[in-house]
């Protein structure tokens, strides 16, 4: 939090909590809402907003 306050970042947290490999596969699957997917378009969601408002 530091240093995303600090260096003006805007920093994401994407965890799959599993148990096992097949565990995460499914998670990740695009059948069954692609967690990391939503990570990674949140991320790049607020750098769009970022660079938009000129604060990059």
């Amino acid at each position: 939090m530091d240093l995303a306050l600090s260096r003006k970042l805007a920093f994401g947290n994407g965890i799959l909590t599993v148990e096992n490999e097949a565990q995460a596969r499914v998670r990740a699957s695009h059948e069954s809402g692609d967690k990391g997917g939503d990570a990674v378009r949140a991320a790049l969601a607020l750098y769009r907003l970022k660079t938009a408002v000129g604060a990059l």
